[in-house]
């Protein structure tokens, strides 16, 4: 289900609760059987051993805070080249919208952080 949500979906690359709310509204069954926490726990594990047994996800680390001064969640991408099933890779290369362009690998900012609070003048010009 993971595997299909990243191929399938217009974004690059996805967060763990951008992929909760997506499997969530297409399999509402598991809302049911396992609270947030949990469900979010385990897509983070699934997407982790994925990425460390054979390299079929990716990981896009987010640095810097969101709008909460809280930290930015990794995002996540599927890499059908990497995928040990050749023949899920194959179909899911073929229904994919896009290759993953190698600066949608990486993490960017578009957003500067504000300046810090500053005096109006400079104390020398201070009345």
């Amino acid at each position: 289900m993971l595997i299909e949500v990243l191929a399938t979906s217009r974004a690059t690359s996805l967060d763990a609760s951008a992929l909760y709310l997506v499997l969530t509204h297409a399999h509402p069954y598991l809302a049911v059987e396992r609270s947030k926490g949990k469900l979010l726990t385990d897509i983070a594990a699934v997407l982790e051993a994925g990425r460390t047994r054979c390299g079929m996800f990716e990981k896009v680390d987010g640095s810097g805070e969101g709008s909460r001064h809280k930290a930015l969640d990794s995002r996540w991408f599927y890499v059908p080249e990497r995928d040990e099933d050749r023949e899920r890779a194959s179909l899911i290369s073929a229904i994919m919208p896009r290759q993953k362009r190698n600066e949608t690998k990486k993490y960017k900012q578009y957003y500067y952080r504000p300046l810090d609070k500053i005096s109006r003048w400079d104390p020398e010009d201070a009345p």
